[in-house]
Order: structure tokens, then sequence, then C-alpha cells
């Protein structure tokens, strides 16, 4: 049953308003079939039988507006009510207002109190229910059209509809990919199914378009048989919801990104159990999952360089036109890029540029991505949080430090290499560590460690001399070159 005027005007988001009735009290046993928000003095062709109108008195605190005259084009629209907030726009309800009102029975409500009508138009349609043996759709239809009215995200939609119709629901692209869904539904062989789908094909499910006219980009779906004398009801239901994504006119692409967003963020916490139903998932949302699979993780860097930056999804975009056709991006976390590559991923790790942060691991099967998740995320996170530059295929020494963390074994190895080094003078140390950096990075080239200084190379090579005495190692040695690189990468972590 439809709530009445009364009670809506029972309920806690009303109440909080401090609501008074002025006028029209006998008629508060009026059903409410849907609420909407209105600022027009001549409503004609905007509301639906049964209405009740929130407004803020735009149209009341107008002085061209004849009160009489406004009570009754709301009256001949299909309002059974009006509610007023009083406030900055409408100081106090015009005397004229409340006599009309009066005089034509017609209930006037005024909030004494700012409320959210948002929250009072969501509160009613939770409430409103239609009559089993009613199978119009005007009330279905002003449901789903608040929703819309309203900007409702579209999975609100489709939950809506799955839980008025008891039943799964999912909303597909033209490419019969997976987009959203409610209800739990079954998504196996989900493209192949789909494609038969309809009243009359094997599994009798109900769909609908969505789209404007014109440009329709997908559909709604019942995917299950629909209960005898339900068939109506369902069809009623599934073209209103369709009618309201149709006006939300969601962009698909930003759809299918979230989903496959949703499905990487899942995969990286999946334990094995999880494995056969996730990949049920990816296929529903086209993904191929038959073949090997890398994972390409990015991360800005440059951190320390603001121009240096560069956004991870314009440098994937830009190599995705010349490399790994087929590939997948997702963003499971905020500032993160994680690529899904069909076969080898180095190819797209080596297109991108010095200034993204950027590790690949596989190829491997679908139910080892989890692991390449783990792996691609750990390299790609510790790459940018030791100020990783130059060739974005991350060093394995980079990822076995950030793996292994405060480990005391390994703080203790950083610190007795670089003791003597710490224990310089301020100014002397960060010279220090600068030439033990150009020196790990020129791969013991005095040349390139002079280039990258900016000195020249007799200075180059009198600053490796002093070091080498200070710390009494051999800096040619690349053992010993190692030893510092990982020392460095220690202290340039626990700097941070």
């Amino acid at each position: 049953m439809h709530p009445t005027i009364a009670d809506v005007l029972a309920r806690p988001e009303v109440r909080a308003g401090a609501p008074a009735v002025r006028a029209g009290r006998a008629a508060l046993g009026t059903p409410v079939r849907w609420v909407h928000v209105s600022e027009v003095a001549d409503p004609a062709g905007t509301l639906p039988p049964g209405v009740l109108v929130l407004s803020v008195g735009v149209p009341v605190a107008d002085p061209t507006t004849v009160p009489a005259r406004y009570v009754d084009a709301l009256r001949a629209a299909g309002a059974v009510g009006l509610v007023v907030e009083i406030g900055r726009q409408l100081p106090s309800l015009p005397a004229g207002l409340v006599q009309a009102a009066r005089a034509a029975g017609f209930p006037l409500v005024e909030l004494r109190r700012t409320v959210r009508f948002a929250e009072i138009v969501a509160g009613v349609l939770g409430q409103v229910a239609r009559r089993d043996d009613d199978p119009g759709p005007p009330g279905v239809e002003a449901a789903f059209r608040t929703l819309a009215l309203h900007r409702v995200p579209p999975g609100r939609v489709v939950g809506e509809l799955a839980r008025r119709i008891d039943a799964p629901v999912v909303c597909e692209d033209l490419a019969h990919r997976v987009l959203l869904t409610a209800g739990g539904p079954d998504l196996r062989d989900w493209a192949a199914r789909s494609r038969l789908a309809g009243p009359a094909g094997p599994e009798g499910w109900a769909t609908a378009p969505v789209g404007r006219p014109g440009a329709r980009w997908g559909r709604l779906t019942v995917p299950s048989r629909p209960t005898p004398g339900t068939a109506e009801r369902v069809r009623a239901l599934l073209d209103a919801a369709a009618d309201a994504v149709s006006l939300l006119d969601p962009s698909p692409e930003g759809l299918l990104r979230s989903a496959r967003d949703a499905l990487v963020a899942d995969l990286a916490v999946a334990v094995p159990s999880d494995a056969g139903r996730l990949a049920v998932r990816a296929r529903a949302a086209g993904l191929d999952t038959a073949g090997p699979l890398s994972v390409v993780a990015l991360r800005p860097a440059g951190d320390d360089d603001p121009g240096r930056a560069v956004d991870p999804e314009q440098a994937v975009d830009a190599a995705l036109a010349v490399v790994a056709p087929g590939a997948t991006v997702v963003s499971p976390a905020p500032g993160e890029l994680v690529v899904l590559v069909p076969g080898d991923g180095r190819p797209l790790l080596a297109a991108l540029p010095a200034t993204v942060a950027a590790a690949t691991a596989g190829p491997g099967p679908f139910a080892a991505v989890t692991d390449l998740l783990r792996r691609a995320r750990e390299d790609a996170a510790a790459h940018a949080a030791t100020g990783g530059r130059g060739p974005v295929r991350v060093p394995a020494l980079r990822g076995l430090v950030h793996r292994l963390g405060d480990d005391p074994a390994l703080l203790g190895f950083a610190a007795d290499v670089l003791g003597p080094v710490t224990a310089l003078p301020a100014a002397a140390r960060a010279d220090a560590r600068d030439t033990l950096w150009a020196l790990v990075g020129a791969g013991g080239v005095v040349a390139d460690v002079a280039r990258r200084l900016g000195v020249g190379r007799p200075a180059a090579y009198a600053r490796l001399r002093r070091l080498s005495g200070l710390l009494g190692l051999d800096l040619t040695d690349p053992e010993v070159r190692t030893a510092l690189h990982m020392a460095l990468l220690v202290d340039a972590r626990a700097a941070r």
C-alpha cells in the first residue's frame, strides 16, 4: 500500500523539519504515490498523479504568483499536497497561500527547520509499495523516475529492481560484457547465454534496452524465468528501471572500467578457493582467461620534482597505442594503475616513460594472477618509494628491499656498510651519498659518474678515492657496488 500524507509527515527525516499542517488536515489520509521537488508556479505536465510536492518556496516568494492560481495549478497537475520549507528563501508562508489552500481543502505543510529533501524522497520511495493485484505501471515509473531525477548511481537502480522482483539482475553492454549486477546472478558462460536470451529463449529471460533512442548501449536483463503470474509485473518493473538507467545516461565504458577495477581489487586479496568464481566474473567482464597473462603495475614517480611526474594513465594510453593490443587497464586503488596484458608484459614496460615507476610479473595462467598482482604491485611500490627513476623495469634489488622492510638483519647490514658516511657532517654526508648513487647508477663507469655529478672526470676520481678510503672498500668491485646499492636503498627507504 502507498503511504499517506500523514505517514510521510511521521517519517523521521520529515519530523526533523518540525512540520506544521497549515491547511487540508482532513485530507492527510490521501495516498502518496510519488514525492518530487518542484519550484515552478505552473507545473502542468511535469508531475504524475498522486505526487506530494516539496518546495523551498520559490514560486510562493515570487510577487507575481497568485496563491489561489498556484494551488489550483498544483491540484490540476496531480499534486495531493505541498510541503514548503521556511528559511532564507521564504521567511514565512504568505497568508494568501494558507487561505487558498484551506478553501480548496488542499494539504499545506510548512517545515520550520532545514531538512535534506533528498533524504525525504529516498525514504518515502523506500516505503512506496505497489499492490500485487495492480498490474499498471504508474507507481513503478514514478519511483524509478525519481531515482533518475536525483542522479543516483546506476547500480542503485539495478539493486532496487532486484529487490522489488526478488530476482537477480544484470546490466550489460552491446558486447554482452557485464557492467552491473544485483541479486547474485549466475554469470557462467554469460556471453554465450546472453546472445540467446529473451522471453522465447531457452531460459526465458526478460530484457529491456538501455540508452537514449538512437544511441542504445546495452540492456537490463533478468536472467531467470519469472514465476507463474509475475511476468507482467516483472516486465513493468524492468521497463521502468531501464528507462531510469537511460535517463541517468551513464558511460558504458566507465561502468565497464568500474566493474574491472572491482574485479582486480578482489583478485588482489583472493584466496585459492576464490579462483573459479573470479574467473567466471572475469570472463563475464570480457577478459580472456584462457591464455597466459602478465601484470604491469604503475605508480607516478618523480615526486621530488613535480615537473617530471607523469600521470600513469596518460603513460599507458600512449604506450598501448604502440604495443599490447587487448590489454586491460584498471585502477584497483587510488594513485595506482594495473594493466593485464595477454602474453608478455615486457614490451609494454619498455614503451613506458622513465618518469613512471613500473614493474611487471608473468606471464602466467589466470589462476596465478593473484600472485602476479602482488609481485608487480610490490615492485612498483618499491620503485616509487625509493625515488626510482630511469629504466622503468624495476630492479629485483628494490623489490627485495621493499619486501624485507624493517628486517633487523637488513637494517644492520646497511648501517655497517654506510656507517662511516652517516658519521660525516651534513654537507659532506650529502655529497658522499650523491657520489655513491652516481656510482651505482653508472655501473662503475667513472665518466658516467662525472656526468651524473656535473663535475670533471679528475674530480670524480678524487671523490671516489676519498670514499674508497673512508669505507675501506674497493669501489671497482661489482659485488661491493651491489652491496652499496642495497645499503643506499635501505637508507633511502628509512629516510622516507
